[in-house]
């Protein structure tokens, strides 16, 4: 029997561990990798329609001003608690102020970098102070906040005055 191959007990339940043991019958392979494609489209497709969410919503609102235009064209800025105090910003880097109602107005630069109004008066001294601003354009007001000084201050949007 030399050319008889022995079959060794492991290669048989390899063999036979396809069938199953209650009707004999084989077993079909298990369907593998067929779920990450379809999960992929599905994020894809949330994908697609999100930007095409933020694409439209974009045109239909339409560009926001930038921060220093919107200051520019909305004319005074009132300040909410003390309503004789009224900030105009008159061009990109230039503007007025007064604290007593247009009585006395003062000169003054101001500049807007990375989250901070930075603005220079020209009163009796120059007086430079710097803030951190949020600006709600829908709502028109302007929070300014310097927090080493404690003093937070709002301002409203009032109409242009010429």
């Amino acid at each position: 029997m030399s050319g008889d191959k022995s079959v060794s007990e492991e290669e048989l339940k390899k063999a036979f561990s396809k069938v199953d043991k209650e009707d004999g019958k084989a077993k079909k392979p298990k369907k593998s990798g067929k779920k990450a494609p379809i999960v992929f489209f599905v994020i894809g497709m949330v994908a697609l329609v999100a930007g095409l969410s933020f694409l439209i919503y974009r045109l239909v609102v339409g560009p926001s001003a930038a921060d220093a235009e919107f200051l520019i064209n909305s004319g005074e800025w009132v300040e909410e608690d003390e309503p004789s105090v009224i900030w105009k910003f008159t061009e990109v880097g230039k503007g007025t102020l007064t604290t007593d109602g247009h009585q006395t107005n003062y000169d003054f630069i101001w500049a807007l970098e990375n989250g901070q109004l930075k603005i220079e008066t020209n009163w009796l001294y120059t007086i430079s102070d710097e803030f951190t601003y949020s600006l709600d354009q829908g709502g028109k007001t302007l929070t300014l906040k310097n927090e080493d000084k404690g003093v937070e201050v709002k301002f409203k949007a009032s109409e242009k005055s010429e």
